[in-house]
């Protein structure tokens, strides 16, 4: 994130604290009010659940706003009134309940609603001394992998650079870990580094704040080895000889890990428009996808638009109970898998465990710190992704399955129909795979296709849609891209693949690539467009394999105008 990013979100959540501030100052003149008119006889039947709510806003968002005091005092004020609240308008009226209410409320409270303010006043003071403090920078991802390799044997890591090229890695090497250090870590997004430099210099690791994915490489393959570099914060181990495939799958497997780890679509439901923009910015601040929903009954329509990872909704927003809304998206089976999180100050455990039995998935009790709320999110939206992959991912490759990557060329035909542009819908096939499983086995051959997910993965945009459509077949969606533009980037894609080297009994061999392509808006349906693209690959594999072949001008099936 820019500096000028982080000062302008700095500035947004300063402008927050004050509006925090003045509504804060309104709350407690009403309670001063309600407590005047209590003292002199005239208390009104909604006066205690007017006092009920002001209390808990402040308590549910005073500390997030930096009055901590203020949020305590507030939170004990508010069970004293609770049980109060949960009387009805009858009893409220029922003069003997008053008089039961003003024994309860004695002196005390008088005492108590006036210290609010005088709260509010000395913390505001105390902030405005303290300067401010540099916003957390949220790590911008490179668009390209960048791999550090960190061995003494310059000549040794050059090689290996060069055969992670052709995974579609992009290498630079060290001799030292403390010059990989120098160089800085910020845009890395994987380390290879030999074992015995972890082993010796890895304690310059500990002193940084972040660092990239770690695999180290070394000829002992041991418990106590292994042990040794689990000390030092390696992420993984592989033995010598190398096998490159291998290790580049690895590095794609936990940079991916990594990358989601800090990824998600939070959508947050909440009345109080401070609190609401607040985590908003926060959360966005950290690189998360935010959508607000300040008015409750949006909330179906922003949900099928939006489709969150989670959803982080308050307990009581006016009319609208937390609980009921969480039973009420349940109703649809699409959303029953979805994480909702409530956020209330309500500290009871045995309300937190009723609400939780209404469709709520966890509880985070308000006030929240501003990285606790960061952790919370980040872990559940992680999980929430990975459950996610379970049910549209394949396995293997981690990309889309067949049926998902059938859906998304269809919404991006429709897209294309909508707008009136150009997109490529491809067909890619490993040449001659039945021969690499019989000659090597199924276990290389998987080696194999995840070779190509991953080459296909680094070398295509991440606007790109990737499947796989069944065995060694894959099907991607080039939006905004012409059949020559797609052309030349499959033909890359193809001259990469045939140069890398992989190993099955103790041989080397090398697997090519054909790919067949069509223009997606020149045909009425994605079934006519997929049949097309597999079409023109088939004429590929007639006309010598690895390579791309687009489809013809000929008059084909389904076409717009034919």
């Amino acid at each position: 994130m820019s500096d000028n990013k982080n000062s302008e979100v700095a500035r947004k959540l300063e402008l927050l604290k004050l509006r925090f501030k003045e509504k804060a100052t309104q709350d407690i003149a009403l309670l001063e009010d309600v407590v005047d008119r209590f003292n002199s006889g005239r208390l009104r039947a909604d006066d205690i659940s007017t006092v009920y709510h002001s209390l808990h806003r402040l308590a549910g968002s005073a500390g997030t706003f930096g009055y901590g005091a203020l949020g305590e005092e507030a939170r004990s004020l508010e069970n004293l009134i609770k049980p109060l609240a949960a009387m009805g308008e009858d009893q409220l009226n029922d003069t003997l309940v008053v008089e039961r209410i003003r024994a309860r409320l004695d002196q005390a409270l008088i005492a108590r609603v006036a210290r609010l303010s005088q709260l509010l006043s000395l913390e505001a003071a105390a902030a405005d001394r303290v300067q401010p403090v540099e916003t957390r920078v949220a790590r911008e991802q490179a668009d390209d992998t960048e791999i550090l390799i960190v061995d003494p044997d310059l000549d040794w890591a050059r090689g290996l650079a060069r055969n992670l090229e052709s995974h579609g890695l992009s290498a630079d090497v060290f001799s030292s870990l403390k010059a990989a250090i120098e160089h800085g870590l910020d845009r890395v997004s994987g380390l290879v580094v030999r074992d015995s430099l972890m082993l010796g210099e890895g304690h310059l690791m500990r002193s940084l704040p972040v660092r990239p994915p770690l695999i180290s490489i070394g000829a002992e393959d041991s418990f106590d080895a292994r042990y040794r570099l689990a000390e030092r914060g390696v992420d993984g181990f592989l033995s010598e000889p190398l096998d490159i495939p291998v290790l580049a799958d690895y590095l794609e497997r936990l940079i991916m890990e990594r990358a989601e780890g800090s990824a998600g679509r939070v959508m947050i439901v909440d009345d109080d428009p401070e609190l609401l923009e607040h985590y908003g910015l926060v959360l966005e601040e950290s690189g998360l996808e935010v959508r607000r929903v300040n008015n409750p009954a949006i909330i179906l329509s922003v949900l099928s638009e939006f489709r969150p990872d989670i959803v982080l909704m308050d307990v009581q927003m006016g009319a609208h109970s937390g609980p009921n809304l969480a039973r009420m998206l349940r109703y649809d089976p699409e959303w029953l898998g979805l994480p909702i999180i409530f956020l209330s100050s309500e500290e009871d455990r045995e309300f937190q465990v009723d609400a939780l039995a209404e469709g709520g998935d966890d509880f985070l009790t308000k006030p929240i710190s501003d990285s606790l709320l960061l952790r919370a999110v980040t872990v559940r939206c992680y999980r929430a992704r990975q459950l996610d992959k379970l049910v549209s991912r394949d396995s293997l490759t981690g990309l889309l399955k067949h049926s998902v990557i059938k859906s998304e060329v269809g919404k991006e035909l429709a897209r294309c129909q909508r707008l009136g542009q150009q997109s490529v819908v491809a067909m890619l096939d490993l040449d001659h795979f039945k021969q690499v499983n019989d000659c090597y086995g199924h276990r290389t051959g998987d080696l194999v296709i995840k070779g190509l997910a991953n080459l296909l993965r680094h070398r295509l945009r991440k606007s790109d849609v990737i499947g796989r459509y069944g065995g060694e077949e894959f099907m991607v969606a080039l939006p905004d891209c012409s059949v020559e533009q797609a052309r030349v980037v499959f033909q890359s894609v193809c001259d990469l693949m045939s140069r890398i080297s992989f190993t099955g009994g103790n041989k080397e061999f090398h697997v090519t690539l054909s790919v067949g392509v069509a223009p997606l808006e020149d045909y009425v349906s994605d079934d006519d467009a997929i049949e097309a693209a597999d079409k023109a690959l088939y004429s590929r594999k007639l006309s010598g394999r690895n390579g791309v072949t687009a489809t013809s001008d000929e008059s084909q099936p389904g076409k717009v105008g034919n």
